[in-house]
């Protein structure tokens, strides 16, 4: 899954690079195969600006943190 910031449609760009966005993972739901490829279902993308609002939320899962922070 490409980084594009849940909170904002801020997306990588010449003018916007990669390391502009955080990967932030929250509480798993479920388990993994340790073959897994592909994007976790915890696993969320934020922009700089909007990394900060997930601080003390990552022990919640993805849909309970984000119900938060909108």
């Amino acid at each position: 899954m490409p980084p594009m910031c849940v909170v904002c449609p801020r997306s990588p760009r010449r003018d916007r690079p990669l390391a502009e966005f955080t990967l932030v993972y929250f509480r798993e739901t479920r388990t993994y195969p340790e073959d897994w490829v592909g994007h976790p279902e915890n696993a969320v993308w934020f922009c700089d600006d909007h990394a900060h609002l997930v601080e003390g939320l990552t022990d919640l899962t993805a849909d309970e943190a984000l119900e938060r922070i909108k």
